[in-house]
């Protein structure tokens, strides 16, 4: 792709190179950031696949995946590798992800019976740990501070004495604060649904006005605005916001479908009482109450359509000449469900559903999710050393509330809160870019951290499969975290000798550090800090770099 192709404002950059604690960086030659300039914006295409591209030979700050092809992997097949996705309802019949959904070879489909023994009958794709024995489930949970109130009432009454618990009444005041802050969420949250509604329809009827139909596409629009961005500033405006809407996917039924969530969500998530495990009927404070949900992993993808969007960018059809492509053709996809489409995750479900994923092959887990509060952090712990202990990656989203995770945690973590210490090497915590090469290049939303982030990767304006609209263009770390995730996927796809923590060193070594004074999100215009501060590795996951530095550890390994 021509570097005139692909122009963007003032990116100024040099190259650091890493110094591996794996190699010496003579034995081979690494992608570095020169020195470029942007200029204007980038066309549409390019926005298709920039997460894609290549510093060197693009000027875009993306994966290098499309070089890595031409000149590594080239005709190389790989191994078959089992990436679980623990989230919300998988699209799993969508045209790009179909062929790369996981398939329970050891049980016989729809006969009733647990034909592989592992306590999930009929797991034929993977299981719902949101689901009963009915088939239903649960779309909406409550938020771990509604939760833990809940629990604390039930164990100490409604005078909450805690008679010298010094543990649950630091959980409580936690609980009680963020409690209000998610109510105050809630109600912003539901006034701008109110005006995004309006925004989109007084906008469409003027899109319609034009082109003289009621469906248009993002291509058509941004043409529009390319002509008419020196126009009136009103119809500059809703040229742009209805681009946005567009490129998210937002029709109208879905954001009519949004606000009834919120109604819901009032009822239900951050209702003190609503218990959201009744229907599941567990004891979800036992974790050895374990074979409880359903094996249907796709029946509400259009209502909790999270999960078909982290898939496409890990694992989209590179071979079918549509939509987009993932990361490899040998990855499948294991849905894992999880995730509420309203409030958050039960550290259960969630530790249940990391110990299923190794049980049944994965070797990368991708968990695109994250709280800021947890009722049972030890349960997580656990969960994630016995990942470690079975050689199994797990890759985790920083979080999108512009956060320090060094100074607030965003679970799941992997170190102990009190000492810092670490507990184990299989975790990645993944923050997220832009495609802007200026003080822009943090993504506003991301959560960051010098100790406790790992990487960074593309987080913004990415193309990926969705369930109610076929495609759209997404932003969040919850998009950067399965980027990492599918170039882990395919390091040990080529490279199955590695272990997990070998692969996680290798991808923080091989990352691409920029030399670059970024704006700190969350904090006052201005406030700049160095890229290379804001995580352990300062430097952006490269499935280039990774491939060349599996390749030459894997020869050492042999030797």
């Amino acid at each position: 792709m021509r570097k005139k192709n692909i122009n963007r404002i003032v990116f100024v950059v040099f190259a650091l190179l890493t110094t591996s604690s794996v190699f010496s960086q003579q034995e081979y030659k690494l992608i570095k950031a020169p020195q470029v300039v942007y200029k204007n914006s980038l066309p549409v295409f390019v926005r298709n696949c920039w997460h894609n591209l290549d510093i060197e030979k693009d000027t875009l700050a993306g994966t290098s995946l499309n070089r890595a092809y031409k000149e590594i992997i080239k005709n190389k097949k790989g191994k078959e590798i089992i990436v679980a996705v623990i989230d919300t309802d998988i699209d799993i019949h969508h045209e790009d992800l179909k062929s790369a959904i996981w398939i329970n070879k050891k049980e016989i489909p729809n006969n009733g019976i647990d034909d592989d023994h592992n306590g999930y009958i009929d797991d034929v794709n993977g299981w719902n740990f949101l689901g009963n024995k009915k088939g239903e489930s649960i779309s909406y949970a409550n938020t771990e501070s509604t939760r833990l109130l809940s629990r604390l009432k039930n164990k100490y009454g409604s005078a909450y004495e805690f008679k010298g618990n010094k543990k649950d009444s630091t959980l409580y005041i936690k609980a009680i604060n963020i409690y209000k802050e998610d109510l105050a969420q809630m109600d912003t949250l539901k006034k701008y649904n109110v005006l995004n509604i309006s925004e989109f329809r007084g906008g469409s009827r003027k899109m319609q006005e034009i082109f003289g139909k009621n469906t248009f596409t993002y291509y058509q629009i941004d043409s529009l605005y390319k002509k008419n961005r020196k126009a009136e500033p009103k119809i500059v405006s809703s040229i742009l916001s209805i681009r946005n809407y567009i490129r998210l996917g937002l029709t109208y039924e879905v954001l009519k479908a949004d606000s009834l969530k919120i109604i819901e969500k009032y009822k239900t998530t951050y209702n003190p009482g609503y218990y959201d495990r009744y229907s599941i009927g567990d004891n979800e404070l036992d974790l050895t109450d374990k074979y409880y949900g359903n094996n249907n992993v796709f029946k509400n993808a259009k209502l909790t359509y999270h999960g078909t969007i982290v898939s496409g960018i890990l694992g989209a059809n590179r071979s079918n000449k549509i939509g987009i492509e993932g990361f490899s053709d040998n990855i499948k996809i294991m849905p894992i469900l999880a995730i509420p489409t309203g409030g958050y995750e039960n550290d259960k479900d969630v530790a249940l559903a990391i110990k299923y994923a190794v049980d049944n092959g994965a070797k990368v887990i991708n968990m695109s999710f994250g709280k800021t509060l947890s009722a049972n952090p030890e349960w997580i712990k656990e969960a994630l050393q016995y990942a470690e202990k079975h050689n199994v990656l797990v890759i985790a989203g920083a979080g999108n509330d512009a956060s320090d995770n060094d100074l607030k945690p965003f679970y799941p973590i992997d170190y102990d809160e009190n000492t810092r210490e670490e507990f184990c090497q299989n975790f990645i915590k993944v923050g997220g870019i832009t495609f802007n090469g200026d003080k822009k290049f943090l993504a506003t939303f991301t959560n960051y951290g010098k100790k406790t982030v790992d990487i960074f990767a593309p987080s913004f304006f990415l193309k990926t499969t969705d369930a109610n609209v076929g495609y759209s263009y997404r932003d969040g770390t919850s998009m950067a975290s399965p980027i990492v995730s599918g170039v882990a996927a395919l390091v040990r796809s080529h490279y199955p000798r590695l272990t997990a923590s070998e692969v996680k060193q290798i991808l923080l070594d091989s990352s691409v550090k920029y030399d670059l004074e970024v704006q700190v999100p969350g904090e006052k215009q201005d406030t700049l800090k160095p890229f290379k501060e804001l995580s352990k590795s300062g430097g952006v996951v490269n499935a280039y770099n990774a491939l060349l530095m599996a390749k030459e550890y894997s020869k050492k390994k042999k030797r």
